[in-house]
């Protein structure tokens, strides 16, 4: 552990992770249900370290998804720099919650960023139609429970 507490190796790896279960390729049938790794993965170091992991982090691993995804460069990382931001705003009352409750939180803070994110392909033709886009939402949330209980017990070790 470092004097900030937290050891940045874990950080790193678990991004890197996070990194390549985004951008590794699935059938369409299941891409559709990815679940929002790398802003999961925001989510907890922001609530588990908010005094290190922050809007400017988030903001640069989501810039970094851009370029990996070949996407609009900027998308990610505003969607991430808002998702690290209401963790922040939000943090001493999700560290109360039940785990499904915040699992319901992780539904809701990224449903939001996949909200902005649709509103921008809108903006710029390539919008998808009906509330399909919000899948990735619904499956982060399934996984919060598996993967904060997880990275609890890892960081334990």
């Amino acid at each position: 552990m470092t004097a900030l507490g937290m050891d940045w190796r874990w950080l790193f790896v678990t991004c890197f992770c996070a990194f390549v279960f985004s951008v590794i390729e699935l059938p369409l049938w299941l891409a559709v249900w990815r679940p929002e790794w790398l802003a999961i993965t925001v989510f907890y170091w922001t609530l588990r370290s908010p005094a290190s992991v922050g809007v400017i982090f988030a903001w640069w691993v989501g810039i970094l998804l851009d370029v990996l995804e070949g996407k609009l460069l900027g998308v990610n990382g505003l969607i991430l720099a808002m998702t690290a931001y209401l963790v922040l705003i939000l943090q001493q009352r999700l560290r109360l919650f039940p785990i499904f409750q915040q699992s319901f939180m992780v539904f809701m803070v990224i449903g939001v960023g996949l909200m902005i994110e649709q509103l921008l392909r809108s903006v710029t033709g390539h919008s998808v139609a009906g509330f399909g886009y919000l899948l990735p939402a619904v499956s982060s949330a399934i996984c919060w429970p598996v993967l904060s209980v997880f990275m609890e017990k890892l960081l334990r070790k």
